[in-house]
């Protein structure tokens, strides 16, 4: 390929970041996080409406591993997308490419491995860690199984979309995700609705679009010559490995919040009293909604990042005092203060949808669920969770005004390939501050105990995440050392 060429699509990244330009970028990342929300939640509301609150609470129960294993393929996508970005901004092309075909192997083979221990080990899984009782044990190995055998596509396609958008074609990862979700969503009704085939039904439409992006992405990898990254003879580079790994691991943290609190929540709510089954299932609807939503800062971030690290390695290439490199230096401060501005308006949009939206959005669920039967009137009797999840959605979606900056700095400083900043953020947030409320907030406030502890949650985390923003300015260079956040 013209090395001219490749220049001019990496300077795509470091022309003036103007608010038009951050759009065009994060728009399409932005829909496909928001479309990976929806279609994470068709599988519950297929089971809800067709098969009963009971095979919801199943396929809620599963769901953490099925968000474990797109937080891992974020994990080495975000870590070694940063690394080879900064290549690409330091016009070493030929290393980048080496490191991306590297990496993706690497990705394959570690897929492989976690789908085959999840295999042999999966009873023991949704019983020891998931939290599966007898009642929904059956339907939850099915669910489980056909995502295990999809699990290594399934990580792979959420490393390789990374990479288009990384590539400058947000738009084609949009189209990706976007087209999985659509065969997902046609085979879930031929699977349930023509067919009958119950909750494994679910579970092959789950993971056949997943696998989607993945062949989208593999053949435009492999033939798709003109722009910056393509499939190249790899080149053993250990360092490279540990590095992505490292960087990434902030991003792991951070996609493992969801899967480690709801399996945390999960396991308080099926043992606690008179909530059990329908706490699940209450939960699984709850979260999965602010899931969603979330989704617009968190896209945002995500699509803002390569245009970050780019800058950040393109300004080192070219000298911190050269002219090349104050125009860098001057498009990560701008860079800073727009994605602040905009990240907090998305937030505030989020919350507001949310919380006005909440009783319509959960009707879309089947929330009845059978609590006992009058054998003398010979009628189910119900008990119905709807305003148990509409009050558990506005309790925890409360948070998001904060989420969006804890959200945007993690994704910030991973862009640096700063993972131990990065890392430190979410690990406090998620192992530190989300779990240890959840184990000791429910026992104050029973189910809104449950409730709270993620917005309390995201309140303890903003502090360290102001912390490191003003303190880090001045290193990275977007911006000046003080009044970091008053710039924004």
């Amino acid at each position: 390929m013209n090395e001219n060429t490749t220049k001019t699509e990496g300077a795509k990244l470091g022309q003036k970041p103007t608010a038009k330009f951050l759009l065009k970028f994060t728009i399409p990342t932005i829909l496909s996080y928001f479309l990976m929300g929806v279609f994470g939640m068709v599988d519950q509301i297929f089971a809800s409406r067709n098969m009963g609150v009971e095979a919801m609470a199943s396929v809620s129960l599963v769901l953490p591993f099925l968000m474990s294993l797109i937080a891992f393929g974020s994990m080495l996508a975000m870590g070694g997308c940063a690394l080879v970005t900064k290549k690409l901004g330091k016009n070493q092309h030929r290393e980048a490419r080496q490191n991306f075909s590297l990496l993706t192997i690497v990705v394959t083979v570690i897929a492989l491995a976690i789908a085959s221990t999840t295999w042999i080990l999966r009873e023991s899984v949704l019983t020891g860690l998931l939290g599966a009782n007898e009642q929904i044990l059956d339907d939850a190995l099915l669910y489980m199984e056909p995502l295990i055998i999809a699990g290594t596509v399934i990580i792979l396609g959420i490393f390789l979309v990374q990479y288009m958008i990384a590539n400058g074609k947000p738009a084609l990862a949009m189209i990706a995700t976007v087209s999985g979700a659509i065969v997902s969503t046609i085979l879930n009704i031929i699977f349930i609705i023509v067919l009958e085939m119950g909750v494994q039904g679910l579970a092959i439409a789950t993971g056949v679009g997943y696998s989607l992006p993945a062949v989208i992405s593999l053949v435009y990898f492999t033939f798709a010559r003109k722009g910056s990254l393509y499939f190249v003879k790899p080149k053993w580079d250990i360092k490279a490995i540990g590095r992505a790994m490292a960087n990434g691991t902030s991003e792991f943290i951070t996609m493992m919040m969801i899967p480690v609190t709801k399996i945390v929540m999960n396991n308080i709510l099926i043992n606690m009293d008179g909530i059990g089954v329908m706490g699940v299932a209450s939960a699984g609807i709850a979260m999965g909604l602010m899931n969603i939503f979330s989704a617009l800062f968190i896209g945002f971030s995500a699509g803002m990042a390569p245009i970050v690290t780019f800058n950040h390695g393109s300004k080192k290439s070219h000298g911190m005092e050269s002219g090349a490199g104050q125009e860098r230096r001057e498009n990560l401060r701008n860079l800073y203060k727009k994605g602040l501005v905009m990240v907090g308006a998305l937030s505030v949009i989020a919350l507001l949808l949310t919380t006005s939206l909440a009783s319509p959005l959960v009707s879309i669920f089947e929330t009845r669920i059978m609590v006992d039967f009058d054998f003398l009137a010979g009628i189910p009797i119900y008990y119905d969770i709807h305003a148990m999840t509409v009050r558990g959605l506005r309790i925890i979606s409360s948070g998001f005004l904060l989420m969006g900056i804890n959200i945007f700095a993690t994704q910030w400083f991973t862009a640096f390939n700063d993972g131990l900043v990065s890392g430190f953020i979410s690990l406090m947030q998620t192992a530190v501050f989300t779990v240890t409320l959840l184990l000791t907030l429910p026992k104050v406030l029973d189910l809104n105990g449950v409730w709270m502890a993620l917005p309390l949650a995201e309140v303890l985390t903003v502090a360290l995440s102001i912390f490191f923003l003003v303190k880090m300015g001045q290193k990275y260079h977007y911006a000046k050392p003080r009044n970091l956040l008053v710039q924004a």
